[in-house]
C-alpha cells in the first residue's frame, strides 16, 4: 500500500514525531519538548504542530497520510483513546487524546501504551525481526515492557498488560513509586541503583563517588562510572543490579516464554558491566525449558524505539 503513517511518541520530557513509509523507514523526524507542566491543551497543540512540521519537511500532503499512531505513558484506555492519569504528565486526567487528534486530522488513529508500541517496533524493525514470541524491556528511570505473543501484541483486558516493573520481587522490600513494596522497579531500575548508592553512603560505606557527584544528585550513571574506576562498593551494587535484573528476567521467561528478550533504556548503555551476572541468575532461577534456547539481546532501535513503535501500530490500522 502506498502512503505514509505518522508516529508520535509522547514522553514526559519530549515528543518525537516521525513520518514512516511502508518499508519501515523513517522519512523525517522532529523532536520538541513536552513541557508537560503547561497542561494537556498546550501539549496536544505541540503534537499537532509537530505533525504538520514533519509533513512540511518531507513535502508530504495530508492526503498521503493513511493513519496515525501514538505511544503514550499509561495508564490509559487504549480502546477509547483516553489517557487516564500518567504520573509523568501532570494534569492529564481522562484526556480524550484520540478524539482531539481525530478532530484535527480526520485519520484512523490508535493510542497505544508506549512500552507495547516499542515492543512492536523492535519486533518488526529491530532485534526481534521474524520472531513470533518476543519481549521488549526498557530499564531506565523505571522498568517497562511489552510482549508480542504469536505475532500479536499482548495487551490484556484494557491495554495495560505487562506492567512488569510492578511485579513483586520482595513483598517486604522498599517502597515503589506506585505505592507497593518490593516491585522489580524498586530493585533494578536506574533510580533504584542510585538510591542504593545514596543509602550506602548515608550508612557509612566508603566510595569514591562522593568525589564524582554531590550525594543528593547521584544517578545510575555515576555508580557505573565509579565501578569502572574500581570502586569496591559501586562494583558490589552493579553486581546486585545484575542479580535483580536476572531475577526479573527469570520471572519474565517463566511467564511469557519468549524466543527473545530485547533490552533497551539507559541502563543498557553499561550492558557489559552486568550482563554475565544477569544471565547467570536468570538461568539459575528460571525453568530450564524456558531459558535453554532463550536469547537476551540489546535492543537495536535505540532512542527511536518509541516513535518507530508508534508508527508500527499505525500500520496495523490499514
Amino acid at each position: 500500500m502506498a502512503g505514509f503513517v505518522i508516529g508520535l511518541d509522547l514522553g514526559g520530557t519530549k515528543i518525537a514525531t516521525c513520518l514512516m513509509d511502508k518499508s519501515g523507514s523513517i522519512v523525517k523526524k522532529v523532536t520538541v519538548p513536552t513541557l508537560a507542566i503547561e497542561g494537556p491543551d498546550a501539549v496536544i497543540s505541540r503534537m499537532k504542530s509537530s505533525v504538520y512540521e514533519v509533513m512540511k519537511q518531507a513535502n508530504v500532503k495530508k492526503k498521503d497520510i493513511v493513519a496515525m499512531g501514538v505511544g503514550s505513558p499509561g495508564p490509559l484506555d487504549a480502546k477509547n483513546g483516553v489517557i487516564k492519569n500518567p504520573p509523568n504528565l501532570p494534569g492529564w486526567v481522562e484526556v480524550p487524546l484520540r478524539d482531539e487528534l481525530y478532530n484535527e486530522f480526520k485519520l484512523p488513529i490508535i493510542i497505544e501504551n508506549d512500552a507495547n508500541a516499542a515492543a512492536l517496533g523492535e519486533n518488526l524493525y529491530g532485534s526481534g525481526k521474524g520472531m513470533k514470541n518476543f519481549m521488549y524491556i526498557t530499564i531506565s528511570t523505571g522498568i517497562g515492557g511489552g510482549v508480542v505473543a504469536d505475532g500479536k501484541l499482548f495487551k490484556g483486558a484494557n491495554g495495560n498488560a505487562v506492567e512488569i516493573g510492578h511485579t513483586t520481587i520482595n513483598f517486604q522490600g522498599p517502597l515503589c513509586g506506585c505505592g507497593n513494596k518490593g516491585c522489580w522497579e524498586a530493585y533494578a531500575s536506574g533510580t533504584a541503583l542510585a538510591r542504593f548508592m545514596r543509602e550506602g553512603i548515608e550508612s557509612g560505606k566508603t566510595t569514591i563517588i562522593k568525589d564524582i557527584e554531590d550525594v543528593k544528585n547521584i544517578k545510575a550513571e555515576h555508580v557505573f562510572a565509579a565501578a569502572k574506576q574500581g570502586d569496591k562498593f559501586a562494583r558490589e551494587l552493579v553486581d546486585m543490579e545484575g542479580y535483580y535484573l536476572g531475577v526479573g528476567l527469570a520471572n519474565m521467561a517463566n511467564s511469557f516464554n519468549p524466543d527473545c528478550i530485547a533490552m533497551g533504556g539507559g541502563i543498557t548503555h553499561e550492558w557489559d558491566l552486568f550482563y554475565d551476572r544477569m544471565i547467570e541468575v536468570m538461568r539459575e532461577k528460571a525453568l530450564k525449558a524456558n531459558v535453554e534456547n532463550l536469547k537476551v539481546v540489546k535492543a537495536t532501535l535505540g532512542s527511536d524505539v518509541g516513535v518507530v513503535g508508534a508508527a508500527a501500530v499505525a500500520w496495523g490500522l490499514v
